[in-house]
């Protein structure tokens, strides 16, 4: 059951992706600006053109880390954040002497 924190925690991550997306989604914008205004094959553009996809990239990994924070429930805006986890069980060692190995001590 969520919790006033919770709850709290959820609209700031909501807030923070929104933001952040927005912010990544305008520097790409910038780009096809520049690149449509200054020509793809210009000097300037190709300069700066590879800043440009670092920020955005660099923003998009710092909201990787920031949502990490966020609460385990917590969807994101689209609902795209898979809360299912499937991992296989480990098959058995049939027949076969499996050692312990060293235990430290």
């Amino acid at each position: 059951m969520g919790t006033v924190k919770d709850i709290k925690k959820t609209a700031y991550c909501d807030e923070v992706l929104g933001e952040l997306a927005y912010m990544i989604q305008g520097v790409h914008e910038l780009r096809e600006m520049l690149g449509k205004t200054y020509g793809k094959d210009t000097e300037l553009f190709r300069t700066h053109e590879r800043h440009l996809v670092e920020l955005a990239d660099y923003m998009d990994w710092k909201l990787q880390i920031l949502t990490t924070a966020c609460p385990f429930e917590w969807k994101g805006l689209g609902g795209d954040v898979q809360s299912i986890v499937s991992v296989r069980q480990p098959e058995p060692a049939a027949g076969r002497d499996i050692s312990s190995g060293y235990l430290g001590g």
